[in-house]
């Protein structure tokens, strides 16, 4: 399976274990709720993928990871308790409550939510004191004496015993009481993911070249040599910041994230080619605001037809940037236009000065509160601040009409999000005409085929590209994407 099939299928574990029958009892019943246990090379996402899964099920998340505990943090410190016994009193060693449970309880106080996910990572690698306070919570959901709240589901993840010399095989008894999916790395699914998160082009554009260099964990006579989805990722990063200091980047640089020789170097070669190439191009037509790298090579055929495909992969992914950020301009203006229509819909009926700032008022303090509880992502807030801005500066602009233009608030707010609709179909038109420059332009070049199709799956890899092609298809695209797709 891979990170994302493991990701939905957490999401879909989650869903199922929290629901509940119309007399309040679990669809699925508590004790026949398996911990889900996700084995798999380190650095593939196994991590990141938590945090993504509990912002997309609207959860709090607690995480662990267990190599850092010890037996006590685990299950609590010992104290003595006096209890009765046939008329006899006697002391008893109790346990305080774990730390960890603890901490559920905590984030359950400040989200005001029931139910969420406890992350445990490198379960396989805990001392040999607390495997079995590990296997006792996998197999009972209890740590020590207290058990975890019934609507919290337990993830876990190890890695193989290939990978670490520290890990402890499960036995039989508890892998029979636990979903267990191993993860796999999969190149495509983390493409598709860097482009999201804006992965460095130099990175991608490589991984498409030699995508067997994407994961590779050896053994050599010097030890584990090792190149993972983080090392690229992290690496990504750092390029961006070398590259505004002019930090040169070499091999010697590259392994500090990429620890194979051969890897790094190979990065270190394209990455120089890569820098040099398109800084040609920056060179040529300068950094003014109107540039079009797209519509300057079809006025220039001969350089293209002198590319190599490598070169025609570097202008593929620089063609690709302005597309993006297009298209994620675009995603955002329709979600803002989407959640502007509701909130005007919810405008209070009696249109007074009073009761339009208390709505107001009430909006604001409701993300406010969202925020402090940490079930609202930070651009999520930012899009309902602006939003409310924008409706209450449309209040004032509506009070501000002369008396002969006096029209109802509803008729004046569609009025001004009908010309907001209007200009985002104009920016809608031109982004899918820079998408269909841009396959013309690769279509200029012999060697292009390769940089045509890494194109095309950008594009698909991206929601806010789709969801633009969606409303302005482009004919260029629909024919490389059936192409991509045989």
């Amino acid at each position: 399976m891979n990170i994302q099939q493991a990701k939905d299928e957490i999401a879909r574990t989650y869903r199922a274990y929290i629901r509940r029958n119309p007399d309040g009892t679990h669809r699925i019943p508590v004790e026949k709720q398996r911990p889900v246990l996700l084995i798999g090379p380190p650095g593939i996402g196994k991590t990141a993928i938590m945090k993504q899964v509990a912002a997309e099920c609207g959860c709090p998340l607690v995480a662990y990871s267990m190599t850092h505990h010890t037996r006590q943090s685990a299950i609590g410190l010992p104290f003595i308790s006096q209890k009765v016994y046939g008329g006899v009193a006697r002391s008893v060693t109790e346990y305080t409550m774990s730390e960890i449970v603890a901490a559920i309880y905590d984030k359950m106080q400040q989200t005001g939510q029931r139910s969420g996910m406890l992350f445990l990572d490198e379960i396989n690698c805990v001392s040999e004191t607390l495997t079995p306070v590990m296997l006792q919570l996998l197999q009972n959901k209890t740590f020590g004496n207290v058990p975890l709240p019934e609507d919290w589901i337990i993830v876990a993840a190890g890695n193989p015993p290939e990978y670490n010399k520290s890990v402890r095989e499960l036995d039989m008894v508890t892998l029979d009481r636990v979903k267990h999916i191993d993860v796999a790395a999969d190149l495509g699914v983390w493409q598709r993911y860097a482009v999201a998160r804006d992965v460095h082009p130099a990175v991608r554009t490589y991984l498409s070249v030699w995508p067997d260099h994407f994961y590779r964990i050896t053994e050599t006579d010097r030890g584990l040599c090792f190149v993972t989805a983080r090392g690229w990722e992290d690496m990504s990063l750092m390029l961006e910041a070398v590259e505004e200091d002019g930090v040169p980047v070499d091999a010697n640089w590259c392994l500090q994230y990429l620890q194979d020789d051969e890897i790094a170097r190979s990065f270190a070669l394209y990455y120089d080619l890569f820098r040099h190439f398109t800084g040609r191009i920056k060179t040529y037509v300068g950094l003014c605001d109107d540039f079009s790298l797209a519509d300057l090579l079809l006025d220039e055929p001969d350089m293209l037809r002198a590319w190599s495909s490598t070169q025609c992969l570097s202008v593929a992914s620089m063609l690709f940037h302005p597309i993006q950020v297009g298209a994620n301009r675009l995603a955002e203006a329709g979600r803002r236009l989407a959640r502007r229509a509701e909130l005007a819909a919810m405008m209070p009926r009696e249109f007074t000065e009073d009761s339009v700032r208390a709505f107001f008022v009430q909006k604001r303090e409701a993300v406010a509160i969202k925020v402090a509880h940490g079930v609202m992502m930070p651009e999520v807030e930012f899009r309902e601040r602006s939003v409310l801005a924008g409706l209450e500066a449309d209040v004032v602009a509506w009070h501000q009409l002369p008396d002969g233009e006096q029209v109802d608030f509803s008729v004046f707010e569609q009025a001004r999000m009908e010309e907001d609709r209007t200009s985002r179909c104009i920016e809608c038109k031109k982004v899918s005409s820079d998408i269909e420059a841009a396959y013309r332009a690769l279509e200029g070049c012999p060697q292009g085929r390769s940089a045509r199709l890494y194109l095309t799956s950008d594009l698909v890899a991206s929601e806010a590209c789709a969801g633009l092609m969606a409303e302005c298809p482009s004919p260029s695209f629909e024919r490389y994407r059936r192409e991509l797709e045989a």
